[in-house]
């Protein structure tokens, strides 16, 4: 069972004043909202802080398993959890349940049953605290459909129930059917003697209702008189021994169902343990779970715990304060000072700083999650003592003064060096020399007992005395000074400033006025809150220039994505336009290659039946054209560089200058470099491509536009190619085609223009050496190889593979 303190730690740790000046109980209040089940509210109303890390700890992390979960997920399957203890303790005891109790116990297992399907379509951690619990639940399926199954709603049993229950059933269905049959006959018969034509119920009993006056002409039983009196509610002779049957039968009807609902709860009662458990394991599901929507409500996070009383809230969120309201603090105490005292004008946020250092401590130890940004850091303390508002009382004579100084009292009483001690407007209330005396010394009383303390003050002695004294620091809400408001902001390591005067000459009161109130003050007292004022000013302007820096990074950053996408965009934009054209040159290339097939293929046809001699020189003349056509095509893409590219080179390339690039055919700047490698970014329009600075041309206007002119014709296949279509063919080529090819199994007829093919497409893509896998065998398909490799204008030369290289069985040819 999810268990809070015992009575001992929960005196020790605090009292009902601090959870409720705290509004500890509001936030427990609005967590009992979430729940859904009787034991949930329970457990949500119960629970309290822990002065245990590591139980405060472990109930984090029950809440942040859970807040995972509805992340992810949705809401649990919860509805349906009835409170069935009360069901459970009287079936127990031997008592027969209701049939809405049953219900209501039917209903808890199908909620079980629900619950724990999570379990089988979820895959969660084995520490995972939200599913120890739900795979801990053990529904009992048979006893949930034996109760559904025989109760069909509160007032309704099945009539298959039972065998006897059918048999009673059946019998009084067939006996009523009887006593209408005949009482049907009578109103027929006497209709006339009537009120009315119906038959009507009176004590369970058929009757039909007669007119006084006719009374005598149906003999039988009276058994109800209307309230005029004009008519009587007759129950005929003639059926009154059937409806006695039926009478009869009713009664065993009703004991039957008692034995049924007597059978049902005595199951209830052998699975009490059971039901129990799982009440108890759903009520702390159903507690994980509002915990969680708390949390997720909140906009809540994890806090990191210590138990050395450091705290840091980051961005922290009074969580009763409403959203469009509420200003976000940055807090810190318990690393470099333990001793915070808090100054500023009414109304400017002291309490609610206080207030939200003491409440976050208290939901953090109960393993609630707090309003603040991550990595916020709460720690656990043994006591946390609060003296928060005016609690004078009348009726025992005690003023601000001594109610204040009677909280105090109890807490210096109580504190330690694991305490948490919150004080408004400590020392108020009595002579501003005295009150100032008493507060100075009541803070060095709980420094050096080693508690964390917060303190609001207007005194300011005090101020003089954090900045004198180790391990206690100033604070101030910060006032703007043009707007006479607050901002509701916590400055730390600096005091607050009155304003008195600033503040009343706004308002309208006579220089005069403040000029000779200023000559009751000290000097040192003038310039100590001159120089606070300046401070004050100084960091406002310093946060306003840290804002507008930020504004200025973040657009910074939102150009740059902005750039990177568009650079993306015209990368890919670019490469689909390269792509496109290696794809049109290769059709073209294509094309040439079948086209030159099919004519070998018509010459060898037509040549069949001449000399075979004359044939295959022939062919071989053809071919002999074609590759040297095909190698002049190679020659003047490979030989295509820099020197066959308009405009004159470059002596120096700057950053700034104006140049054409032919690898890309675009004139654009030099945005960049050139760097280590000699390469520089040039920019287009909106595109930005790297480039060799070597590469690189002095723009001549005329050849560059004789460069790119179209072909008259605005024939695709004519117009000129732009120079960087060699290199990409050559790429796209050398990114498809192996460096060997395998000709064994092959005829030399099928081999030698499959060898043919292959050879085009090596010197497209710029292949230097080739590895011609043909075998041994009769040697006929080398020697055909090495014969058409000897003829062939592509090849510069060739040899027989070496140990190692396949020996007789591969040729080695270089292009």
């Amino acid at each position: 069972m999810y268990t809070t303190f015992e009575e001992e730690e929960r005196k020790s740790l605090l009292d009902g004043r601090s959870l409720r000046v705290l509004e500890y109980d509001k936030i427990r209040s609005i967590l009992t909202t979430k729940a859904k089940s009787a034991g949930g509210k329970e457990l949500c109303e119960s629970l309290l802080p822990t002065s245990d890390v590591k139980l405060a700890e472990l109930r984090q992390k029950e809440t942040d398993d859970a807040v995972r979960y509805l992340l992810s997920q949705g809401q649990l399957p919860l509805s349906g959890l009835f409170d069935i203890r009360p069901s459970i303790s009287m079936a127990a005891a031997g008592a027969r349940l209701t049939q809405k109790a049953l219900l209501s116990v039917a209903a808890f297992l199908r909620a079980s049953e629900r619950v724990l399907s999570v379990a089988h379509e979820v895959e969660a951690k084995a520490d995972d605290e939200l599913f120890i619990r739900i795979r801990a639940v053990r529904p009992i399926p048979k006893l949930e459909k034996d109760i559904s199954f025989c109760i069909l709603s509160e007032e309704e049993i099945n009539d298959r129930a039972s065998d006897e229950l059918y048999r009673l059933r059946r019998k009084i269905r067939e006996l009523q059917g009887k006593v209408r049959d005949t009482l049907d006959s009578i109103i027929r018969n006497h209709a006339s003697a009537l009120q009315e034509q119906l038959v009507t119920l009176r004590g369970e009993r058929y009757v039909v209702p007669v007119k006084s006056e006719k009374r005598g002409e149906i003999p039988g039983i009276v058994h109800d008189t209307s309230s005029s009196g004009q008519t009587v509610f007759i129950e005929p002779m003639a059926v009154v021994e059937a409806n006695n049957r039926i009478r009869e039968l009713l009664s065993e009807e009703k004991e039957e169902i008692e034995k049924i609902l007597a059978r049902l709860s005595e199951e209830v009662s052998k699975n009490a343990d059971l039901l129990e458990q799982d009440f108890h394991f759903l009520s702390e599901i159903d507690f994980l779970s509002a915990k969680a929507n708390l949390s997720l409500q909140m906009r809540g996070s994890r806090p990191i715990l210590n138990d050395e009383g450091r705290i840091h809230l980051r961005k922290a969120r009074h969580p009763l304060i409403p959203k469009e309201r509420v200003v976000p603090i940055d807090f810190m105490i318990g690393s470099q000072y333990r001793t915070l005292v808090i100054t500023g004008p009414n109304t400017g946020g002291k309490t609610v700083s206080l207030k939200t250092c003491g409440l976050f401590s208290l939901m953090a130890m109960a393993g609630l999650q707090i309003p603040a940004l991550d990595h916020s850091e709460v720690s656990v303390f043994r006591r946390v003592l609060a003296d928060i508002g005016d609690e004078q009382s009348i009726e025992q004579s005690l003023s601000t003064f001594s109610s204040h100084m009677r909280n105090l009292v109890e807490i210096l009483h109580e504190a330690g060096d694991s305490s948490l001690v919150l004080v408004d407007e400590l020392g108020s209330g009595t002579d501003p020399s005295e009150g100032a005396a008493l507060a100075i010394a009541i803070l060095d009383h709980l420094r050096r007992q080693g508690a964390v303390t917060v303190a609001t003050t207007h005194y300011k002695e005090l101020k003089g005395y954090a900045i004198e004294t180790e391990g206690v620091e100033n604070a101030c809400c910060e006032f703007d000074a043009d707007t006479l408001s607050p901002t509701y902001r916590l400055l730390i390591g600096l005091p607050g400033v009155s304003n008195a005067f600033l503040i009343s000459r706004k308002l309208g009161l006579p220089d005069d006025i403040i000029s000779s109130a200023q000559t009751l003050l000290s000097e040192e007292g003038l310039r100590f809150e001159e120089l606070l004022s300046s401070a004050e000013q100084n960091n406002r302007e310093s946060e306003k220039l840290k804002k507008e820096i930020r504004e200025i990074r973040d657009h910074a950053r939102e150009q740059e994505e902005l750039l990177r996408k568009e650079r993306e965009l015209t990368e890919a934009k670019r490469a689909a336009i390269l792509a496109q054209a290696r794809e049109e040159k290769r059709e073209l290339l294509d094309e040439a290659l079948e086209e030159a097939d099919r004519l070998l293929r018509e010459l060898r046809l037509a040549e069949k039946e001449k000399n075979k001699r004359d044939s295959e020189e022939k062919i071989l003349r053809i071919r002999q054209n074609l590759r040297a056509g095909l190698s002049d095509l190679s020659a003047e893409t490979k030989t295509q560089g820099p020197a066959s590219h308009p405009g004159e080179k470059p002596d120096e390339v700057r950053v700034g200058g104006f140049y054409y690039a032919p690898s890309f055919d675009v004139v654009g700047t030099v945005v960049k470099g050139p760097d280590n490698r000699g390469v520089c970014v040039l920019q287009a329009g909106s595109m930005r491509v790297n480039v060799k600075a070597a590469d690189l041309r002095i723009p001549d206007e005329q050849a560059i536009k004789e460069k790119t002119k179209p072909s008259k014709k605005g024939n695709a296949r004519s117009a000129p190619n732009p120079p960087i279509y060699g290199s990409t063919t050559r790429t796209n080529k050398s990114s498809t085609i192996l460096p060997e090819i395998q000709l064994l199994g092959m005829t030399v007829d099928e081999a030698i223009p499959v060898l043919d093919r292959y050879l085009d497409d090596c010197t497209l893509s710029g292949m230097a050496t080739v590895r011609i896998v043909h075998g041994k065998g009769t040697g006929a398909l080398r020697s055909a190889v090495s014969q058409f490799l000897r003829q062939d204008p592509r090849v510069r030369r060739f040899r027989l593979g070496t140990f190692g290289e396949g020996e007789d069985g591969v040729t080695i040819a270089e292009l």
